[in-house]
């Protein structure tokens, strides 16, 4: 203690010679904050700004070769002087940082005449690091059931995004960007099982819709979504998000949803009954609210039943009835890209209902095709149906570059053994 110095005195020079807090946050939008204060604002600026300080954060455990960031931040790039651009990033990012808010006396990056490196002796905490801890605590067999909820919990809360998301693409940064979303998966699979359990449905709906914010396309969660949904009584809710996916399946990835996921849709919508209704509300439930005109549009799995049963009344009381196929490709006769599929095969249904009749039913069968049940023609009249369809579209989408290729089968009734009637 130096003379006439007191105790308080040292401690107040302590607490005002504190070592500021560094907090690094790259689990969605990259951010860089010094004592709760944003100072990395400005670097979004430059890609290779930004670029830098991800990749010397992502190595913080070590020094950085100058020649191994060069080769990440200018791949297959040409420069008479990489070192001295290097060179002028570093400055460029320490002043940027500063001019965000950080003390000017900071240092962030060690620079060396051969390497780099994110200062270790910075009081830094990394998100990404204290979410794989959470998660390795919480997907860990020896945690127990409500310990994994909690660690859990907290690290769905901190992933509010792929890991780096704006470098997303670069080599550097794909590998970790997998290894933490492979967890981000596995901790919300994990905290569905234990809510599950516990009959939590309203906290898996809750959680599931965070995780679709994030990985939409993601099945497993969409089904437990659905499966939750259904579980809480919401059923319509659970048959309207079944439909949504099933069209962003088609657009987007060009698939099916799977038939684990249709046989789930089937089972609720067999429940979507009211038990114990009296005819009257049964027959208002049913009556067509707000009548579109033309054609009916369902899903697929709808208009497969909907068939069946006209196939089973064309056999008791007989009748004609086809089915029409409408295929889209393009110049090349192959599947348009998904992009232009999308917007293409919207249009043509659009198309299709108002050129068919309110009786006639339209689904989506599969990502370039539509399949048409039309009662009640002949061949002659069902090809003629088709051709006013395509020639509708055409006419209506004259700057859309694709053909539209139509079969026309027969509805084919059942064959029964015997002939049915009612029991006396």
């Amino acid at each position: 203690m130096y003379p006439n110095q007191s105790p308080a005195g040292t401690l107040l020079e302590t607490e005002n010679m504190r070592m500021p807090m560094v907090e690094v946050r790259a689990l969605g939008r990259f951010e860089i904050y010094v004592d709760d204060q944003l100072v990395s604002g400005q670097i979004g600026r430059s890609k290779k700004l930004k670029h830098l300080a991800e990749y010397l954060i992502l190595n913080h455990h070590r020094a950085v070769p100058n020649d191994e960031i060069i080769e990440a931040l200018w791949p297959n790039e040409e420069s008479k002087n990489p070192r001295n651009a290097l060179k002028i990033l570093v400055h460029r990012l320490r002043t940027t940082l500063a001019a965000g808010g950080a003390p000017q006396d900071m240092e962030f990056i060690i620079a060396r005449q051969r390497s780099c490196r994110w200062n270790p002796a910075l009081d830094c905490i990394y998100d990404f690091e204290h979410f794989e801890a959470l998660c390795t605590a919480g997907l860990s067999g020896r945690a127990s059931e409500e310990t994994a909820r909690v660690r859990l919990l907290d690290a769905c809360k901190m992933y509010h995004g792929r890991f780096m998301s704006d470098a997303s693409g670069e080599v550097w940064v794909s590998a970790p960007e997998i290894r933490m979303h492979t967890y981000y998966l596995r901790a919300v699979n994990r905290l569905i099982e234990i809510l599950h359990a516990r009959g939590q449905f309203d906290l898996i709906i809750q959680l599931c819709r965070q995780a679709l914010t994030i990985d939409q396309m993601d099945e497993n969660i969409n089904r437990q979504l659905i499966f939750a949904l259904a579980e809480s009584g919401r059923n319509q809710e659970a048959i309207q998000h079944y439909n949504q996916i099933t069209e962003l399946y088609y657009s987007q990835l060009g698939v099916q949803p799977s038939e684990e996921l249709r046989g789930l849709y089937h089972r609720i919508a067999a429940v979507e009954r009211k038990v114990g209704a009296d005819i009257d509300s049964i027959s208002a439930d049913l009556r067509e609210s707000d009548a579109q005109p033309g054609a009916f549009v369902c899903p697929y799995e709808i208009f497969k039943d909907i068939y069946r049963l006209q196939a089973r009344s064309l056999a008791r009381y007989g009748g004609r009835a086809f089915v029409a196929l409408l295929t889209v490709t393009d110049n090349r006769v192959c599947q348009p890209e998904s992009k232009t599929l999308a917007k293409v095969m919207e249009r043509l249904m659009e198309s299709a209902r108002l050129s068919l009749r309110r009786g006639d039913m339209i689904a989506r069968y599969s990502p370039a095709q539509l399949v048409i049940l039309l009662p009640t023609v002949t061949y002659d009249m069902g090809q003629m149906v088709c051709e006013r369809l395509t020639r509708n579209f055409k006419r209506e989408n004259p700057s859309m570059n694709v053909a539209i290729s139509y079969n026309l089968r027969p509805m084919e009734p059942p064959r029964d053994k015997e002939k049915e009637e009612y029991p006396m």
